[in-house]
């Protein structure tokens, strides 16, 4: 039997859609992470890659040592675009119809979780989804934005409500990309790719560093603690850091979070 009280005021239930920023380099687990937490998260729960927003390959820049081109820098990616579809899936709580979003080889699950552990967080969060809309008669969307440079953007920033930063080191950074495959679109069609030779020492990673220098204190994207004159709040989740941590781990940091904003929605 359904619950009389969600009943009464369905009609009247409200939306909150929360966007969940999920930034770091590339290769640092993103997708893996959001694939999983979207298993967990309601139903609902929708995820943003910002791969999707890249520009057309001929308008983007070459780098002259390696002659090829700079999919990395700030100008690779069609911001404009990018700011104007998260407006609108904050708006209407969904994707638009008329977005495109180009699949990967690398679903991310390729590292697993443990299952009773994901399985009590998914409990946990379906509770929390009924107190919710008895607490405060609202029905929160997440939305979970993968993005690899998610912090480079104002506008973007602004738009997120919970930060989340994974940081890697450099040299586990460059295994992975290294051996693994990814897709590329070129005119329309999805192609394995890997990187032509020396564009993880000389583009990839330099830009990255460059691209996050205001996220930390001092400029020390490897190192440093979170600025906060740049994003406010910022969770920085460090895997290799002191004691391991395996991607339920990882999962369970970010959920905790998650669980404070929604707490903090049913106390307003």
């Amino acid at each position: 039997m359904s619950d009389p009280i969600i009943n009464l005021m369905a009609n009247d239930i409200k939306t909150k859609v929360i966007l969940v920023g999920i930034g770091g380099a590339t290769c640092s687990g993103k997708t893996t992470l959001a694939k999983h937490m979207k298993d967990i998260l309601p139903n609902s729960t929708i995820i943003v890659k910002q791969d999707d927003f890249f520009l057309p390959e001929e308008m983007l820049s070459t780098h002259q040592g390696l002659n090829t081109k700079n999919w990395d820098a700030p100008s690779a990616i069609d911001w404009p675009r990018m700011r104007k579809f998260l407006r609108d899936v904050k708006d209407i709580g969904s994707i638009p119809l008329d977005h495109i979003s180009y699949s990967s080889s690398d679903d991310g699950r390729d590292v697993p979780i443990d299952e009773n552990r994901a399985g009590a967080w998914k409990t946990r969060f379906q509770d929390l989804e009924q107190r919710c809309l008895v607490a405060a008669n609202t029905k929160v969307i997440w939305v979970l934005v993968d993005g690899f440079m998610l912090y480079w953007d104002q506008d973007v920033i602004h738009q997120l409500d919970v930060c989340i930063f994974l940081r890697v080191q450099e040299h586990i950074l460059k295994k992975r990309r290294e051996t693994r495959f990814r897709d590329e679109l070129q005119h329309g069609v999805l192609l394995p790719y890997t990187d032509p030779e020396g564009y993880w020492d000389n583009v990839c990673y330099p830009e990255y560093i460059m691209t996050h220098k205001d996220l930390f204190e001092d400029g020390k994207v490897e190192t440093g603690e979170p600025s906060e004159s740049q994003v406010k709040g910022l969770l920085v989740i460090e895997p290799e850091a002191k004691e391991k941590m395996d991607m339920m781990d990882i999962a369970e940091a970010c959920l905790e979070k998650l669980v404070c904003v929604m707490s903090d929605l049913m106390s307003h």
